[in-house]
């Protein structure tokens, strides 16, 4: 079976508006292009004036494989209560984790993921304006998507990254104001948090907690451009 990347993006006057991608076969390439784009035109961020979709055929033999991340929900009625799990969960991992939750709070419109040092709490990312953008992901089996799916495309992406043995966690606050559900994956374990931020934010980012002395370049490699099919639960 031959693999296509189809990928998306989006902006109006450079902003950022969306991102999306998926691993389909041939059979599915248009129908996956026409979804991706018109989910550039529904945004909640606002109409993108500028759509890029990419299509690139896959080298099966390189395409890796990585198990899904464990699914967690934890108990959040509000904002104050799900950065007291998330402080919970990475201060074990980092003596910075109050300026990395900061960080990724205060964060707008970026394109791409801040990488930073587990030990001494710096920016590693070669353009923090930026961020590093991890692509080349979907699920083993193909699922048909009508619309944004989230939660899987965040579990998706997240199993991905986990899978690099120089990640330590992540942090993710999603950008999009209607979407007030973040995770912080860690140990092999997705935890969702509800009620992150208040709806109408645009606030959010993803952070990676990397470890020191990490390969950065080949990290960043891996991250962009290395194809990676996720096995959920049910394929197992």
């Amino acid at each position: 079976m031959t693999y296509f990347s189809v990928r998306m993006r989006a902006n109006t006057q450079g902003r950022h508006i969306s991102g999306a991608e998926r691993i389909v076969d041939a059979a599915h390439v248009a129908e996956t292009c026409a979804q991706l784009a018109q989910r550039a035109l529904d945004h909640p961020k606002g109409e993108a004036a500028q759509t890029h979709l990419t299509v690139e055929a896959l080298d099966v033999a390189a395409i890796t494989h990585a198990d899904a991340l464990r699914v967690d929900v934890a108990e959040c009625a509000d904002p104050d209560a799900a950065r007291a799990v998330i402080h919970g969960l990475l201060a074990p991992l980092t003596p910075h984790v109050d300026a990395l939750i900061r960080e990724t709070f205060a964060a707008r419109d970026m394109r791409g993921a801040m990488l930073v040092c587990a030990g001494t709490g710096a920016r590693l990312e070669p353009d923090c304006e930026r961020g590093v953008r991890v692509s080349h992901m979907d699920t083993l089996e193909y699922t048909q998507a009508t619309g944004k799916d989230a939660a899987r495309e965040a579990l998706v992406l997240a199993s991905k990254v986990a899978a690099h043995p120089d990640v330590i966690a992540e942090l993710c606050i999603s950008d999009d104001p209607e979407y007030t559900t973040g995770y912080v994956a860690h140990a092999g374990t997705y935890t969702r948090i509800p009620h992150i931020k208040p709806a109408g934010s645009r606030a959010g980012a993803r952070a990676f907690l990397v470890r020191e002395g990490a390969d950065i370049p080949a990290l960043i490699d891996y991250l962009e451009r290395q194809p990676v099919l996720i096995r959920t639960e049910a394929q197992a």
